[in-house]
């Protein structure tokens, strides 16, 4: 208000000048070329006041009022605008990134994209409406896992995304399914150039652990290298209780318990990348990952068990990738991953129901080693037709071997049965996919593609296609309508298909399932977005034969198994709303609200079939609060709140919980300090069955309340390249 007052005067100023002193129709073209190109406001003003200036004579007095001196007297009003952070492109939405991180600071990629309006990462790994997204880098078929992803991120510095290209409906010739984030990073070909990056700190949560983290660019023309290591070295704590009312024959037995879990690690992971850039479009990429890990465990359980368990396990990871780019669409890429991971586990324990009698007393060593080598190689060809038409086709062959065992032995050294197993499994995936996009206007476009995939394994032989479908209608400038449909499946981890019993503690048995079977899953959305501020979005996902591990009390013994099994359905349907919001220049960030209705079924979890929905709502956010005018401090909030939720037979307790950060950067960007608080209300996931003759509860807190204190030093005007990671989601226990 205050500015359109001064607007207002400032207008009333120019029409008196030009009332009453001279001013020429020279004067008022320089004007307006010079002074009114900034401010497009006063045009009217000066054309008006021009149209009626009464001309005085040339002997005017010299020390006239005139409108050239008036004008450079006035205050200067500036108008100004806004980039928009987010764009649609060929059925994507588009988030430049770089102006992201300007209103909402990261200091690395994966805190990056959690500022995306509605992106939560509350169960550890990046969602959009209640389903899991997955990350792809550049476009290109990789062996990457999620996790592993997640953590790579954490370490790598957020200027060096360029774009997220978020897609509801992942195009086949992604080699990804369903949601799916498109990280594009900067490309520096061409520039010459050495920078680099070293990250040190600590980390307290009930321990301590100390990281360090270095990264190394060169860039000279054509040729690229990129090195980076990461060191971890210290401990981790976390807790879980139960709370148990246990149908034993025809009596309910209580029971409860708590575990402490204090674990020491030492992590090396290490990757050297080489690429080179012929021409444009024309490029190869090579890329060794590797990583040793060793981890020791020790847990204390005390309550109705008594038991100690100490756990040792090494990992060791060796990847290399090559992607070659032709400048006639083709795009070759091959992988190569071997993964090793040896374990050994003992467990003494005695379980007590009352103080006369013991019920279960086990002195158990387990030893295993799981040895996976994958290869992957894919050829996609893409064209750009006459018309606004676009045409791909593709093929993929990914071949695993898996040789697994576990052996596990009692006290006097005889071999437990349920507990020793083993599996060679070979396993065989040929996928083929074509695909067309067409803009069939400069408002409308569609980009629909089918993918039929062989999965052969000892267990599996099966033929399934996957058509995929997008539409975006860009109304106007504030409003786009995105419809989308995805398909896909998901394939159990390797140990879950095994017909053995890990023993985790004298009360829990996890069991293997080999009758596990994957399961499909389709999404439908409807996306509606309103001045690129805000977005509404309708969902449904339905999951035939979902499968997931839930508890069962057996009633001929005092024990609660754990195994994954599969579910007549899994269905979602919902709505979610968010918003980018900000306060000048010292508040910016983002909300956004979810409503979930879940309906879960089965008719085969043990003898308790299960018909269960439930209503929920999510709601989180981020904001930046910059707390000082000449300096970059500023102290960053993520909190995240659910209401009770179901999964299967778990009821879910109201989930809270908060991230805060306190950043300082110099103002050449080099020097930083951070202060992060991770979970830092300590609030733990408490899930709870009752169904049936079912009564346990179970409370765990992994991610304990932490504390971190790092520092980071750039050189060189350092630019980090985005670093590829190897699929070990189906490996490991």
């Amino acid at each position: 208000m205050n500015k359109v007052k001064r607007w207002y005067k400032c207008c009333f100023r120019i029409n008196i000048a030009c009332l009453f002193h001279t001013i020429s129709k020279k004067q008022v073209a320089v004007l307006t070329k010079k002074q009114m190109k900034r401010n497009g406001f006063f045009l009217i003003s000066l054309l008006f006041a021009s149209s009626i200036t009464v001309h005085a004579q040339d002997n005017a007095p010299k020390d006239s009022l005139t409108m050239e001196s008036m004008m450079h007297n006035l205050p200067e009003v500036m108008v100004k605008g806004s980039r928009p952070i987010v764009k649609a492109e060929r059925g994507m939405l588009t988030y430049n990134m770089p102006l992201l991180i300007k209103q909402l600071p990261a200091d690395n990629a994966y805190e990056a994209l959690t500022h995306i309006p509605g992106i939560s990462d509350a169960t550890g790994k990046i969602s959009f409406s209640g389903n899991e997204v997955t990350l792809i880098v550049n476009g290109q078929a990789t062996t990457l896992t999620q996790e592993q992803l997640t953590e790579l991120l954490k370490t790598m510095p957020a200027a060096q995304l360029a774009k997220a290209e978020v897609m509801l409906s992942a195009p086949a010739r992604y080699h990804v399914r369903g949601m799916a984030i498109n990280l594009v990073t900067k490309d520096y070909a061409g520039t010459n150039q050495l920078s680099g990056q070293v990250i040190g700190g600590l980390e307290q949560n009930k321990y301590a652990k100390e990281f360090g983290n270095f990264n190394l660019s060169l860039q000279r023309g054509k040729f690229g290298l990129d090195a980076q290591y990461k060191y971890v070295d210290g401990y981790s704590y976390g807790e879980n209780t139960h709370i148990v009312n246990h149908p034993l024959g025809d009596k309910r037995v209580k029971y409860d318990d708590e575990t402490g879990q204090k674990s020491f690690g030492i992590t090396h992971s290490y990757r050297l990348g080489m690429n080179y850039a012929f021409s444009k479009n024309h490029r190869l990429d090579i890329a060794y990952t590797g990583k040793w890990d060793k981890t020791c465990s020790n847990s204390h359980t005390t309550g109705s068990s008594i038991s100690g368990m100490h756990h040792d396990s090494h990992e060791y990871l060796h990847n290399v990738d090559v992607n070659y780019s032709l400048p006639f669409g083709l795009t070759l890429n091959g992988s190569y991953t071997h993964y090793r991971t040896p374990q050994q586990q003992i467990l003494d324990g005695t379980m007590i129901v009352d103080e006369n009698t013991t019920v279960t007393e086990r002195n158990l060593t387990s030893g295993s080693k799981q040895t996976i080598n994958k290869w992957m190689f894919t050829a996609d060809q893409t064209h750009s037709l006459a018309h606004g038409w676009g045409l791909s086709y593709g093929v993929k062959g990914q071949f695993a071997s898996n040789k697994s065992y576990q052996t596990t032995v009692n006290k006097d050294g005889s071999v437990l049965p349920d507990g020793t197993s083993s599996v060679d499994i070979n396993e065989r995936i040929w996928n083929l996919y074509a695909g067309f996009s067409k803009q069939i206007s400069k408002a409308v476009s569609v980009e629909a593609s089918v993918a039929a995939e062989q999965y052969h394994s000892p267990i599996w032989d099966k033929w399934r296609v996957y058509p995929t479908f997008n539409a975006l209608w860009n109304i106007n400038d504030n409003h786009l309508l995105n419809l989308s449909f995805s398909s896909n499946s998901e394939f159990p981890s390797y140990w879950s298909t095994m017909s053995n019993v890990f023993y985790s503690s004298t009360y829990t048995e996890i069991h293997g399932n080999p009758d596990l079977k994957p399961f499909s899953y389709y999404n439908v959305n409807l996306m509606w977005q309103i001045k690129r501020r805000y977005t509404l979005m309708a969902f449904a996902s339905l999951k035939p034969d979902y499968s997931v591990q839930l508890p069962y009390q057996t009633t001929d013994r005092m024990a609660v198994i754990m195994k994954e099994t599969n579910f007549n359905y899994s269905n979602s349907f919902g709505l979610q709303a968010s918003a980018i919001f900000n306060a000048g220049k010292w508040l910016n960030g983002n909300v956004f609200v979810m409503g979930t209705y879940k309906h879960d079924k089965s008719d085969h979890f043990f003898d308790l079939p299960f018909d269960r929905k439930r209503l929920s709502v999510v709601l989180g956010g981020t904001a930046s609060v910059k707390l000082c005018s000449t300096q970059d401090l500023r102290l960053i909030l993520n909190p995240f709140y659910q209401t009770k939720a179901i999964q299967g037979v778990y009821d879910i307790s109201p989930i809270f919980s908060m991230d805060a950060k306190l950043q300082w950067s110099s103002h050449d960007g080099r020097w930083g300090v951070r202060l992060n608080g991770s979970n830092i209300f300590n609030n733990p996931y408490d899930t709870r069955s009752v169904q049936g003759n079912q009564d346990y509860r179970m409370k765990i807190n992994y991610n304990w309340a932490s504390l971190t204190f790092g520092v980071v030093y750039k050189f060189g005007g350092y630019k980090e390249k985005d670093v590829k990671e190897v699929d070990t989601s189906r490996m490991g226990h």
